[in-house]
């Protein structure tokens, strides 16, 4: 029974079939090797677009760390707010560092707080009454918490993988390197003026005089923080091509024989339940997954949470699939990875790393679904970018369009279809593999039947 799986040459089951060398199969042989040419080339095409995409996007931003700006705020405006903002903005540039710059017009820790999350990446704030506390417990014995003297605003949640490696770190060295800096600079003046050094003074002031606290207004500290959001969308968008990919190669019949309107609405239907399927699971995943420390490290997940990650989630893949669908129904079979590529290795790259730190070709991405997706679940989870209007305002005109577009998808296969100019498999004519499928054989007519004789 498996013989016919044979290595050896098989005489009496063989002599009907030929092999690669038979000169009769030279044509089709010549023409499958210039097709699967043709289709090694569109590969290399497809990695080296990908890769470049994505290394091109990543490989040099730490160069291009300064394009993140932190911000030093003098809320003391006394002495050691001075001196400690000039300490900040003095200070040389280290290579693959963000900038420092002042910023001035906020009256209290809490507006700070509000500016940098909407506004910033990170502050180091001088608080009010840092010059008085210092020099009463210089002059009178006070009790001092040097801790008082400085807060360092971390917003994790604005852009995680740029605050972990980028903004976050430089707020806490930043400061560390002030505290440090201040303390050897106060304790010489001290020295200098030890004379006239009032008897009742608090030391331990003098030799610690300012430090800071550390305060995130946009917690993100969870373990699935990092890759929640992309990794998230990936799998729902690959999911969803599992369904996609057949619609196309199966979808022949639906184009010869429905009404445009039916199918334009049958489609659309179609993906707007997948999408919401596949959604529901991401966000099922994510609460079983987030993480025992998670209302600790994020903000406490309710059912609002759930719900709002859950329908996050299906306008992206709403978005994605209808684009994806659309271009699908258009594209042979050999280009259509194309779009794929393209679209994933993109949407990927607007999450994992700051579009600030991409050269300027990559301004683009603030268009991607996964990257305005990402935005309002950071929001969601961490309270990151309290504006997100724009972000909606993107993914809802994404969706218009992409129906749109469908809908000529639709319209142009269909026409196809019905004049013999493309194969159930997307074949257009003149290509190697196109193949119409036979037409039913049309049923023989009955002949008529005689009427009966009446009569003998």
């Amino acid at each position: 029974m498996l013989g016919i799986y044979s290595w050896r040459r098989q005489p009496d089951k063989d002599a009907h079939r030929a092999g690669l060398a038979d000169p009769a199969l030279r044509p089709a042989v010549a023409q499958c090797l210039r097709s699967y040419a043709k289709m090694a080339a569109i590969s290399a095409v497809l990695i080296w677009t990908g890769l470049s995409l994505f290394y091109g996007a990543v490989y040099q931003r730490t160069i291009r760390a300064h394009h993140i700006t932190l911000h030093v705020i003098d809320l003391d405006r006394g002495a050691v707010g001075a001196n400690v903002t000039r300490m900040v903005l003095d200070a040389k540039p280290a290579d693959a560092a963000p900038t420092w710059a002042r910023k001035d017009g906020l009256r209290s820790l809490e507006d700070a707080k509000a500016w940098v999350l909407r506004h910033g990446w990170g502050a180091l704030v001088i608080n009010p009454g840092a010059t008085s506390r210092l020099y009463a417990a210089v002059r009178d014995g006070a009790d001092y918490d040097p801790a008082q003297a400085m807060t360092a605003i971390e917003s994790s949640g604005r852009q995680v993988v740029a605050e972990m490696m980028f903004a976050s770190p430089a707020v806490v060295a930043t400061a560390q390197r002030v505290s440090r800096d201040y303390s050897v600079a106060f304790l010489a003046e001290f020295q200098r003026a030890l004379p006239q050094a009032p008897p009742q003074a608090n030391y331990a002031a003098i030799v610690a005089p300012v430090a800071f606290t550390t305060v995130d207004v946009a917690p993100a500290g969870f373990s699935l923080s990092p890759i929640m959001s992309t990794f998230g969308y990936l799998v729902a968008l690959f999911c969803a091509m599992c369904a996609l990919l057949p619609w196309k190669l199966t979808s022949f019949a639906f184009f010869a024989r429905v009404r445009y309107r039916d199918l334009v609405l049958m489609w659309s239907t179609l993906i707007l339940c997948l999408a919401l399927v596949l959604s529901l699971y991401q966000a099922l995943a994510f609460l079983v997954f987030r993480g025992p420390d998670f209302d600790r490290l994020a903000l406490p997940y309710t059912p609002a949470s759930f719900f709002k990650l859950w329908f996050t989630c299906a306008a992206v893949v709403l978005a994605f699939a209808l684009w994806l669908f659309a271009l699908f129904l258009l594209l042979p079979p050999y280009l259509l990875a194309l779009p794929t590529i393209c679209t994933v290795v993109t949407n990927v790259i607007s999450t994992i790393t700051a579009i600030e730190l991409a050269p300027p070709f990559y301004r683009f991405l603030y268009a991607m679904p996964f990257f305005n997706g990402s935005n309002i679940a950071l929001h969601v989870i961490t309270g990151a970018h309290p504006d997100v209007r724009r972000e909606v305002a993107i993914l809802v005109a994404e969706i218009a369009a992409m129906a749109v577009f469908l809908a000529f998808s639709v319209w142009l296969r269909r026409l196809l279809v019905q004049h013999g100019l493309s194969d159930p498999q997307g074949w257009y004519r003149g290509q190697t593999y196109f193949r119409l499928p036979a037409p039913p054989p049309s049923p023989t007519p009955k002949p008529a039947h005689a009427p009966a004789k009446m009569g003998p």
